[in-house]
């Protein structure tokens, strides 16, 4: 566990204040912990839309839904390869793009 021994005071305008805050509302991080993340030349993150997991959910259960359908398909002799491959690959790619631009990798660097 890292102690933290050392303090130092910091004095904002209302405004740099105002913004801090605000930027930090969008982490759900404490205002240290925002400042110690960028100190470590990370991005924070933001939460997520409200919508994002329930959308998440929903392009997962077509994904299985998909899958079901090629498990039967293929059972049956009746699979068209190249047309599943191209829903299935558009598929991981809404999640990835969905993922991408709710949930941000951190900037390496």
């Amino acid at each position: 566990m890292t102690y933290r021994t050392h303090e130092i005071k910091v004095r904002f305008s209302d405004k740099e204040f105002e913004t801090l805050n605000k930027n930090v509302a969008k982490t759900r991080m404490s205002r240290e912990g925002y400042i110690r993340t960028i100190l470590n030349r990370k991005r924070p993150v933001e939460i997520p839309p409200a919508d994002y997991w329930s959308l998440v959910r929903e392009v997962r259960v077509l994904g299985n839904n998909l899958h079901q359908i090629a498990y039967k398909a293929n059972a049956l002799g009746l699979l068209d390869v190249p047309l599943f491959r191209h829903h299935a690959e558009h598929i991981t790619a809404v999640a990835d793009k969905l993922t991408a631009v709710c949930l941000p990798r951190e900037d390496k660097g």
